[in-house]
């Protein structure tokens, strides 16, 4: 093999060993003001995986006891904060914009179990279970607002154009764009970052003072 050949291909042994090891690579905040630093995964809907090192058997860490959560798993690193999403009900949510309006979404995924249904002859018949992916998305003012749900991807979800338009209803420009439908729900994040940059004048003369 020529020398070049050779350094090409122990470059791109290196490059992808460094984004393996990159992949889940992770910051526990806690709430008692302790960091760890290594590898998690989200498990269990409300626990995160984590291990200091590869080689490390992995323990569990309830968000509970977690001020947030910052994982490497996708393009760019995510935080996870546990959220009342219900009263008396909380989840782990991914932050997608923060400022005046934070903007959150909670993502459900898996199988749904087979079960029984009634056949046209009488029989119970056993279905297939079927795979969900549901995002539900939250916006709340601060960090001590009240919690609203903005919509889902659910076919049954609350109208997303008049929940927005509701709740951003103190910004007239936002709530024509969003009317004329040149801000939809899959805006979300742009219908965000329009409150916070264009129509938080009067939140920003407080914050100065």
């Amino acid at each position: 093999m020529k020398k070049t050949n050779l350094l090409v291909l122990i470059c791109c042994f290196v490059g992808s060993s460094i984004a393996i090891a990159q992949k889940d690579a992770a910051t526990l905040y806690f709430k008692d003001g302790k960091q760890l630093r290594g590898m998690a995964k989200l498990v269990n809907g409300d626990q995160v995986k984590f291990k200091k090192n590869k080689g490390d058997k992995p323990e569990k860490y309830h968000f509970e006891n977690l001020e947030q959560a910052v994982i490497n798993d996708r393009e760019e690193p995510s935080t996870y904060i546990y959220l009342e999403t219900k009263k008396g009900y909380f989840n782990v949510v991914r932050e997608l914009e923060i400022g005046i309006v934070n903007l959150y979404i909670l993502e459900q995924t898996g199988y749904s179990s087979p079960m029984f249904v009634g056949g046209a002859n009488g029989q119970m018949n056993m279905s297939n279970g079927n795979y969900y992916d549901i995002k539900n998305l939250y916006v709340r003012r601060g960090v001590s607002g009240e919690i609203t749900h903005l919509g889902s991807n659910q076919l049954f979800s609350k109208n997303f154009k008049n929940a927005a338009s509701e709740y951003f209803a103190d910004c007239p420009e936002l709530i024509t764009k969003i009317q004329n439908k040149e801000f939809k729900k899959k805006h979300v994040r742009d219908i965000v970052k329009f409150y916070n940059l264009q129509c938080n004048n009067q939140h920003v003369v407080v914050l100065k003072k």
